[in-house]
């Protein structure tokens, strides 16, 4: 007896493994060419690679309805599977990290009191948004002397600033203190702000205008790992307290979507980089969290200085 487009697709899913997070979000992790990939199962990608087995196999595209029963079972097998966490670009595991390089082979860097290197699979789940692009593979032998080119430093303590930032970009535990950097327009800030950005997080949309709203802030925390806000002309005070948030952990609850009563939680921590053309006080509870050792210091491009687009740190008053 053949087999129906519905069964088919079963048997395909099978070969997935599957998990759920604790959010009871549900995940497979699949074949691809020589390596694995995890993707959520009702994401496009997961519902692609349905797609491409059924018609290897059939030389046609799945039923509509075939592929919805086939998710629904994927999903209900994957509730009923293991409780394992996903993680975006940085993760830690058994006292090593892990970055995620997201290429087409999905390697990971793997750090720990020895060193680094590049590994072919990480032994956590890590998942991927759109935008989301590749590192460049690392390479023994460089230093941080050759980045300082590329940015509008030119004091020691500025400097210092900058690469204690990145240094905690990559620990997979926060809280992170959120970069500031202010100036006029033509200083070099959203400059810098991308290519800090590109060292550690690359996404085809490095820079965000400033968010609607706070649920809008958060699914960014969720789908990438450093948030970098451009041209912040002001920051209200519903946008201080979720960057605050997102500095520290604390989580933010909303309805979700076409519910009356079900509850989606956001709960990341997230490195932050906030460029604009003037500084402002800072509330006590931002100045709490601001980068690095001294609270209220914010980075600052010199317009005065032109000719070597100077970046100095300036002193914002707490208030």
């Amino acid at each position: 007896m053949r087999e129906s487009a519905a069964q088919l697709l079963a048997t395909i899913a099978n070969a997935a493994k599957v998990f759920h997070a604790p959010d009871e979000k549900c995940y497979a992790n699949i074949m691809v060419n020589t390596h694995e990939e995890v993707w959520p199962v009702r994401s496009r990608r997961f519902k692609a690679w349905l797609a491409s087995a059924f018609y290897q196999d059939q030389a046609k595209p799945p039923p509509t309805q075939a592929m919805k029963e086939a998710v629904a079972l994927v999903e209900a097998r994957a509730l009923h599977g293991p409780e394992q966490a996903v993680y975006v670009r940085v993760a830690e595991h058994h006292n090593k990290i892990y970055v995620d390089l997201a290429d087409h082979a999905w390697r990971v860097v793997q750090i720990d009191a020895t060193g680094w290197r590049v590994i072919q699979k990480a032994p956590v789940a890590f998942v991927r948004a759109g935008g989301m692009l590749a590192l460049p593979e690392p390479a023994a032998g460089g230093t941080l002397d050759t980045l300082r080119r590329f940015l509008n430093v030119e004091d020691e303590h500025t400097w210092r600033v900058i690469f204690h930032w990145l240094a905690m970009t990559f620990q997979p535990r926060g809280p992170y203190p959120p970069l500031g950097v202010h100036g006029e327009q033509g200083s070099g800030k959203s400059t810098g702000a991308r290519v800090l950005r590109e060292l550690v997080d690359p996404n085809a949309a490095p820079l965000r205008s400033e968010p609607r709203e706070p649920r809008d802030l958060m699914i960014a925390a969720e789908h990438g790992w450093v948030i970098a806000l451009d041209n912040l002309s002001h920051l209200p005070a519903w946008l201080s307290d979720a960057l605050c948030r997102l500095s520290t952990g604390g989580g933010f609850a909303t309805r979700e979507l076409y519910s009356d009563s079900d509850e989606i939680i956001f709960n990341s921590m997230r490195p932050v980089i906030l460029t604009g053309m003037v500084p402002r006080p800072l509330t006590r509870t931002e100045a709490s969290r601001s980068a690095p050792g001294n609270p209220s210091r914010t980075i600052s491009a010199d317009p005065a200085d032109r000719s070597t687009r100077a970046v100095r740190v300036t002193k914002a008053r707490s208030g």
